[in-house]
């Protein structure tokens, strides 16, 4: 009966295991940045960030981190631009001083963008 319980139990676990990694790679992309740039009052050196999301839906809170350690968080907003993206991109803009700041993050195959708020 032992043998019959693991069988039943173990494929839910590992389903149940699958669900939840798969929810959270929805809400996490990898974008590089080419040079230093401003979010939220941080500045991101150039190189590669995970970008995570609080949630699918609403307003996030984005977070930009290198390994483990979160760099900069930021508020956002998902913006629905009608058409599917081929690619990556982040879009920026310069302020008076010439500092870069993100405006917004767009990732292949979805056409909403996360948009940030200027700061």
């Amino acid at each position: 009966m032992n043998s019959r319980f693991q069988k039943l139990v173990a494929p839910a676990i590992l389903l149940m295991v699958l669900v939840a990694g798969s929810a959270f790679a929805k809400n996490n992309k990898h974008v590089s940045l080419n040079k230093a740039v401003d979010v939220n009052g941080a500045t991101l050196a150039a190189g590669s960030y995970n970008v995570t999301w609080s949630a699918p839906g609403g307003d996030p809170t984005v977070s930009f981190m290198k390994g483990k350690e979160t760099v900069a968080s930021a508020q956002a907003m998902w913006v629905d631009r009608g058409k599917k993206y081929d690619n990556d991109a982040v879009i920026y803009s310069t302020d008076g001083g010439g500092t870069q700041h993100i405006v917004e993050i767009r990732f292949a195959g979805m056409q909403q963008a996360l948009v940030f708020s200027a700061s």
